[in-house]
């Protein structure tokens, strides 16, 4: 009695185990469909076409009671084998390495971090370091989203404003890039977004041409002066830092200097972050604070790229000097 009532403790895993283990040859199951098209034909009462369904039903039905019949015929695996298995488990799972809290409160980080980015992207806003991200932790639709973010950036555009000037007097960039971009936040106070976009897209061009190539003349290829020597630098260097850093290096090298075609107009017409092409060859038209915000960010983060690239430069050129 004991042991009949043992073997009864998991009928759900004694099927499964019966399935697996004695009925290894039994074919996916394909339920053919069901042609519901009949009822719209039939124009007298319904009742008249439920035989035929009832039939198919059964039809459907037999791969159903043909594997029942053959999970009531599989042989019971003994309580012992069940409790074999679980004991396997349970020393899997002790040798599997625990993370540390400090593990822990990483993946956390990054998990915000891929959730705010996520946020960032469907509103169409680059990450900076004066982004609200305490809004984005809400539930807010992204409409609602949107209008308090353009009036938080409304109401404190001063301290905003203060803080991009301060930071670009630290950069490695020449004083016609730091008046340029001073001119641009100006330019944004005043409602002129138009103004910015034209202005800065291809002022980060004069910068990498200048810093970067020793103002010479000829055609420019951002990937290569900016993109292939900022590899280089880590992604802490920046601000913002890792996952944004590299969204921001992607914008930079593999969006803004794309040439516009027929191809990739639509795309980039729906873009908030402006292509310096078709912002200068009049394509696309650039006039909403998303496209002033998109541009004074991306020149930012480009400045920051050119000064650590330089930085790189120097310690190279020292370093082969002590050689």
């Amino acid at each position: 009695m004991s042991s009949e009532n043992e073997r009864q403790v998991f009928p759900g895993i004694e099927s499964i185990l019966r399935a697996l283990a004695k009925v290894p040859d039994i074919k996916p199951m394909a339920i053919p469909k069901l042609d519901m098209a009949a009822l719209a034909k039939v124009q007298v009462d319904a009742l008249a076409v439920f035989p035929e369904i009832q039939r198919r039903l059964a039809e459907q039905a037999r791969p159903l009671v043909e594997l029942q019949r053959r999970l009531e015929h599989a042989a019971l695996p003994s309580l012992e084998a069940v409790q074999r298995i679980t004991e396997n488990v349970k020393r899997v799972e002790a040798l599997l390495p625990r993370p540390s809290p400090q593990q822990i409160r990483l993946f956390e980080q990054l998990e915000k971090t891929e959730r705010r980015k996520r946020v960032l992207d469907r509103i169409g806003l680059l990450p900076h370091p004066s982004t609200p991200f305490a809004l984005l932790d809400g539930d807010d639709a992204d409409d609602v989203l949107k209008i308090k973010i353009e009036q938080h950036y409304r109401d404190n555009w001063k301290e905003v404003c203060h803080d991009l000037e301060s930071r670009a007097q630290r950069f490695d960039v020449d004083d016609e890039a730091k008046t340029t971009l001073a001119e641009a936040l100006a330019a944004h106070q005043s409602g002129f977004y138009r103004a910015v976009c034209r202005l800065l897209l291809p002022e980060i061009e004069r910068v990498a041409r200048v810093e970067l190539r020793g103002d010479c003349l000829g055609s420019l290829k951002i990937e290569k002066v900016i993109g292939e020597p900022g590899m280089e630098l880590t992604i802490s260097e920046t601000n913002p830092p890792g996952y944004y850093a590299l969204g921001l290096y992607e914008r930079l090298t593999d969006h803004i200097y794309v040439k516009v075609d027929e191809l990739n107009r639509l795309k980039l017409k729906s873009d908030p972050v402006p292509n310096r092409h078709a912002a200068i060859h009049g394509l696309i038209v650039y006039n909403s604070v998303w496209h002033s915000l998109n541009s004074i960010f991306l020149t930012d983060f480009a400045f920051q790229v050119v000064s650590g690239i330089k930085r790189l430069g120097r310690e190279a050129k020292a370093a082969d000097s002590a050689t």
